[in-house]
């Protein structure tokens, strides 16, 4: 037991606070770009307008019409939008997924006995 303790490599608590530092920084830059860049206001892939920011009002608030509205926005109109789109398509690809929501098979297929 006392050999398998030796031979176990410890990490540095330094870099273990970096790691964490690091992510964290990635993640709140990414925050901070998806709430202040410019959002896009049309689709030229889908042909159509996005949502548009909701204008407040107390009655709106409260009948939850303006929560609805800027949800639809928020989701609607993110940033490089476009881009995001192509990446997550590319990635479903990879992993197997098709863009529709069906399923295909990556790589070679096994053969069935009949």
């Amino acid at each position: 037991m006392e050999q398998q303790e030796k031979n176990v490599k410890k990490t540095p608590h330094g870099l273990i606070i970096f790691n964490i530092a690091a992510i964290l920084a990635v993640f709140a830059g990414i925050t901070v770009f998806i709430n202040t860049a410019e959002r896009p206001t049309v689709s030229v892939e889908e042909k159509r307008k996005l949502a548009s920011c909701p204008r407040f009002t107390v009655e709106s608030y409260f009948s939850g019409e303006f929560t609805e509205k800027f949800s639809e926005y928020y989701n609607d109109a993110v940033p490089m939008r476009s881009n995001w789109k192509e990446i997550i398509a590319e990635v479903r690809g990879h992993l197997g997924f098709d863009i529709e929501g069906g399923a295909h098979f990556v790589g070679p297929l096994p053969e069935i006995e009949e």
